[in-house]
């Protein structure tokens, strides 16, 4: 074996091994119940790890050695893994087929992170309430591939909790579509982008549907970043559907679309910072969320083919 290929071996474990120290309990216990920020570094670091992007692999490991209070034990894990991260970064090393990066990539549109079921024929079966012993339709099957292929069949594990049960949408192509259907509570969706993208988003409503106080075709948008800060937002006019342009992006990462319809809206503190929501939806609807203008998925995981 090359010496190289052991550097590489070695710099993988040690990452990999690090990781669960540093994503684990030790600095959850060091800052304040209501601080997210450590919390979003942690989510951040693992997918720039997954993604191969070691220059914000290594600037969000800087920014946690500096949480107040950090054990000095963990604060020296994580100079050692910053450390190895600026070894791979050196040798543009590519990490491939890492078990840990499943359920952080999959349903994005990444080769080999599609997200869909090990046992697809019984996931289709338990959908329509079949047996698993008995013959699914072709077209259920086919059906049910195209959910997950979508991106719709997983949900974002974010630390933003506002933000949470966020259905991925599948970016391989440098667009992807949505669909839902929303009333009173919030739709929340997540998908890849990286910096400098223009990204489009486009909210169509396709149905109107009885709601608490009306039958109309009002919705809004809400555009954030993978901190939870409110990027851009939207809503319906008398002759129009929601659009944002969100002109570049801040970093490379997850980004959240939210729709709700009037009258249930984010609180956001002085920062602009989401906190949670007020109010309730008024009005319903089934609509299609189209993204565009996003950096193919595959491009931003490389290394993950």
């Amino acid at each position: 074996m090359k010496v190289w290929s052991r550097i590489r071996l070695s710099a993988i474990g040690r990452v990999w091994d690090a990781l669960p120290i540093i994503l684990g309990l030790s600095l959850v216990a060091a800052v304040p119940v209501q601080a997210q920020s450590p919390a979003i570094l942690r989510s951040s670091l693992q997918l720039a790890v997954c993604l191969n992007d070691w220059d914000s692999a290594i600037a969000r490991a800087g920014e946690l050695e500096k949480v107040p209070g950090l054990p000095v034990k963990t604060q020296a894990e994580l100079v050692v893994l910053r450390r190895q991260m600026q070894l791979l970064r050196q040798n543009r090393a590519v990490l491939t087929n890492i078990d840990a990066c499943q359920p952080v990539l999959e349903g994005f549109g990444l080769p080999g992170y599609s997200g869909r079921p090990l046992q697809l024929e019984r996931a289709a079966a338990s959908q329509v309430g079949l047996s698993s012993a008995t013959l699914v339709p072709d077209r259920t099957i086919r059906q049910l591939e195209a959910f997950w292929q979508a991106g719709l069949g997983v949900s974002a594990d974010t630390p933003l909790e506002p933000l949470a049960e966020a259905r991925r949408i599948n970016t391989r192509s440098g667009s992807g579509v949505s669909t839902g259907a929303v009333s009173r509570y919030v739709d929340v969706y997540a998908f890849l982008g990286a910096e400098g993208d223009t990204a489009s988003l486009a909210l169509d409503v396709i149905q109107q549907r009885p709601g608490i106080l009306y039958t109309d075709d009002s919705a809004l948008l809400f555009l954030f970043d993978a901190e939870g800060r409110l990027l851009s937002e939207a809503r319906t006019t008398s002759v129009l559907q929601p659009r944002l342009e969100t002109g570049p992006l801040p970093a490379a990462g997850v980004f959240y679309a939210a729709v709700t319809t009037p009258q249930h809206r984010p609180v956001l503190d002085e920062g602009g910072f989401i906190t949670g929501w007020q109010g309730i939806g008024t009005s319903a609807v089934t609509y299609t969320l189209t993204v565009r203008g996003v950096t193919p998925s595959p491009e931003l995981g490389a290394g993950n083919r």
